[in-house]
């Protein structure tokens, strides 16, 4: 769906919200609020020096914003606002780490080394903890008293520059205990303490609203940027690989895909970049390709990914003008290899060949450069994906509740304006009769949501016990080890403990309660469905809505939220560190103990987390139908008034149009079948 439609469907509830009555008014100000702020976010990850900052500043056509000379970032994650909800269009937000995120980044970054560890993990953490010491040491001499009232602070700049943003997220020269910082150079000055930077654009050549993402690298020797950015994974909704022409699919490349697989992300596609530098051009190219799409399919099965190919140098130069290194035969070669690149450029420059004045080589040559880049073609499928994803989905379950509404206001206002072209005077009661009516449903809704809750509390409660005891025996058998041989007493005293078959457990433990209570809340929700309409149709001269159903999309597509299983567990440390405080003897109980109380204390998180969800989600689909019930019950007979007729065939000509705008912008609409839920 396009951002025209979402501007339609913004346009179209703000009119709903002038003709609706106060239950439903509130909740069509949630679904403008959440069509606002749909805002997809782009994340381009990859090892370093693949060219991610050069092929982000030719993906979002900001030429050289993101510096793109050899390693010139810290630890900072780089958010690009596009057309952001705000309204904002420049400056920056620059966001500080406070201690506690630092020890959260060390911590929470077990969880992922586990989950597809190698010979180089047992070392990672220690680094990562110096690294971190050697960040808050370079920011005191960098920053001297100031440091400690910057941390979990953060600067907001109405207007950027190139040498703000080198402030704040390029590493600058070192400081010395000696010398202190350089009073002449401010590069680098904020970069130790800068967790995050958020920057803010125009909606520029994107079809909506979106956030491009850059990431530090993976496989970077300062093992802290990696950890940022594997970290920061879970983050978006889409992901561009991106790999080196030179060395597609590594190890390093293979092990990024594995995790991302595992942690069951969104939407991915791979560029191999940097194929201007390829001797053979689009022939050793496609054969790069090849060995990508068979080494993902060997690595992860049948791998559906969607590989691409072109250079963030060619669209550089297209930007730009800046030549160096450009090889206009290689471009014009590439284009006669790839038709479809070929005829993007043929009826390109007919296009351009119609505007006004003259056209130079100079404009033709930079042209065929972007469209050999591949960033065109990449850009036109990461939106196209975003729009039939999870944006289109947050689109329609937006439309269908509108339409609803909508639907339901068209049949009352066509029955007022029937009764009253038949003449037919109000009937003493109904007013009252509807009350007492909608009074009933109220209670019926209280009365089965209490049971809901009840129901979800006993089988969460019933989770929280087979948690615990999973935890326990899991916790034992590992920290004891097999045959009680403890590997906290290897003799090397260098074992690392590995509970990922742990996790996965927990989280088939969580899916499988919920999944149990989706169906059993599915199941009363068209309970009540059948108990309201019953006593809406014994309502005298009732006339049966076309949408007086209830939508239970919210609870339908319910999955439980996993992030608590990422968290690393803080005892799951060498027996070395153990050791120093507490007797040789006393390590196993001592660490079973620990080790049990902090996955405990994730089972609780999941569980409590599920629980508010569902709640809310339950709260959602019944706000949504006592607000229909009401819209239909309130004006059944129409207000006594000086043109009645006038006024309802005005209703119905204002109610028709909505009807059919909304049609416009979406379609038909799609039954919610509550029974073949229910039987989910």
């Amino acid at each position: 769906m396009s951002e025209c439609s979402r501007r339609e469907l913004i346009r179209i509830a703000d009119e709903m919200n002038e003709m609706s009555n106060d239950e439903t008014r509130q909740f069509i100000s949630r679904i403008v609020d959440d069509l606002s702020n749909l805002k997809p976010s782009i994340a381009f990850v990859g090892q370093i020096k693949a060219g991610k900052s050069r092929l982000i500043n030719g993906f979002t056509g900001q030429a050289e914003y993101l510096p793109s000379d050899v390693n010139p970032w810290t630890t900072v994650i780089t958010d690009m606002h596009f057309g952001h909800p705000s309204g904002r269009t420049s400056g920056a937000e620059f966001h500080f780490f406070d201690n506690r995120q630092w020890q959260a980044l060390i911590a929470e970054g077990e969880e992922l080394r586990n989950m597809f560890p190698d010979e180089e993990d047992s070392y990672k953490r220690e680094m990562i903890e110096e690294q971190v010491d050697a960040m808050k040491t370079r920011a005191k001499l960098r920053l001297g008293e100031s440091y400690e009232q910057l941390l979990g602070q953060q600067h907001d700049l109405d207007e950027l520059t190139s040498d703000d943003l080198a402030r704040y997220v390029c590493a600058g020269d070192d400081p010395t205990e000696d010398g202190g910082h350089d009073p002449g150079s401010d590069r680098g000055l904020y970069s130790d303490i800068t967790r995050k930077a958020e920057v803010y654009f125009d909606i520029g050549h994107f079809p909506y609203p979106v956030t491009v993402t850059d990431t530090p690298g993976v496989n970077d020797p300062l093992l802290i940027r990696e950890e940022i950015s594997r970290q920061y994974l879970k983050e978006s909704d889409f992901f561009v690989v991106v790999l080196s022409a030179h060395q597609a699919l590594s190890r390093a490349d293979l092990k990024l895909f594995r995790l991302m697989q595992a942690l069951e992300l969104g939407q991915i596609v791979v560029f191999i970049n940097r194929v201007d530098e390829l001797g053979g051009g689009a022939e050793d190219a496609g054969k790069v390709r090849a060995d990508v799409l068979d080494g993902l399919e060997q690595a992860l099965g049948n791998s559906d990914i969607d590989v691409l190919m072109g250079s963030a140098q060619w669209a550089h130069y297209a930007l730009t003008g800046d030549e160096d290194g450009i090889n206009h035969d290689e471009i014009l070669a590439w284009l006669r290899a790839r038709p479809e690149q070929m005829k993007q450029y043929l009826d390109g420059v007919e296009e351009i060949k119609q505007g006004p004045g003259p056209i130079s080589r100079e404009a033709i040559l930079r042209f065929a450069a972007m469209i050999a880049s591949g960033l065109p073609d990449l850009r036109r499928h990461v939106t196209q994906a975003l729009t039939n994803g999870p944006r289109n989905e947050q689109m329609r379950m937006a439309w269908q509740h509108l339409n609803s509404f909508a639907q339901g206001e068209l049949e009352r206002s066509t029955a007022r304006l029937r009764a009253l072209e038949a003449e037919e005077g109000p009937r003493t009661g109904d007013t009252d009769e509807s009350n007492k009516t909608l009074t009933e449903l109220r209670a019926l809704v209280a009365e089965k949501t209490e049971v809901i809750t009840k129901d979800m509390d006993d089988v969460l409660a019933n989770l929280r016990g087979v948690m615990d005891d999973t935890v326990s025996e899991a916790v034992s058998a590992v920290v004891r080890g097999p045959d009680g041989q403890s590997p906290l007493l290897d003799k090397n005293g260098e074992t690392e403990l590995n509970f990922t078959p742990l996790r996965e457990r927990m989280r088939e433990l969580v899916q499988g309660a919920t999944q149990v209570i989706r169906q059993r809340m599915l199941s009363e929700l068209y309970a009540v469905d059948l108990q309201s309409n019953a006593a809406l149709r014994a309502l005298p001269g009732w006339q049966e809505p076309v949408d007086n159903r209830m939508n239970t999309s919210a609870v339908r597509w319910f999955r439980p939220d996993m992030t608590a299983l990422t968290r690393g567990i803080t005892v799951e440390l060498r027996v070395t560190w153990l050791s120093r405080l507490i007797s040789r003897k006393s390590v196993v109980s001592r660490a079973e103990r620990m080790i049990v109380q902090e996955f405990e204390m994730i089972g609780d998180d999941l569980i409590d987390t599920a629980r508010g969800d569902l709640s809310e989600r339950l709260q959602t689909v019944l706000d949504h139908y006592l607000a229909l019930l009401a819209g239909h019950l309130e004006h059944r007979v129409g207000p006594d008034g000086s043109n009645p007729r006038t006024e309802a065939q005005s209703a119905v000509d204002q109610a028709r149009r909505i009807t059919d705008e909304l049609g416009l912008v979406f379609g038909p609409p799609q039954a919610d079948n509550l029974q073949a839920e229910a039987a989910e």
